[in-house]
């Protein structure tokens, strides 16, 4: 069996990550006690689900950054590996 190369894994593995990431529920990271305290009033179980996107954001920031730093250095690899994956037969 032929080994597979970087490209052909990142095809294969980034897509599956996307759809990992979309489908996951809503992470409540916030501590039990401080979850209570935010969310005893109306108000507060508004802003308790600002609390969770806030910290959602937080958590996709340094994927996003390590992504671009990514892209940033390896263009060419990636730009020759789509090139060469999606060639037109004439």
């Amino acid at each position: 069996m032929k080994p597979l190369r970087i490209g052909r894994l990142l095809a294969l593995v980034l897509p599956l990550a996307a759809v990992l990431a979309v489908a996951a529920t809503p992470a409540y990271a916030q501590c039990a006690m401080c979850k209570t305290a935010v969310t005893s009033s109306p108000e507060g179980q508004v802003m308790g689900q600002h609390l969770n996107h806030a910290i959602l954001m937080m958590v996709a920031a340094p994927y996003l950054v390590a992504g671009t730093v990514f892209g940033v250095l390896f263009r060419r690899q990636i730009a020759g590996f789509w090139s060469r994956t999606f060639r037109r037969t004439r």
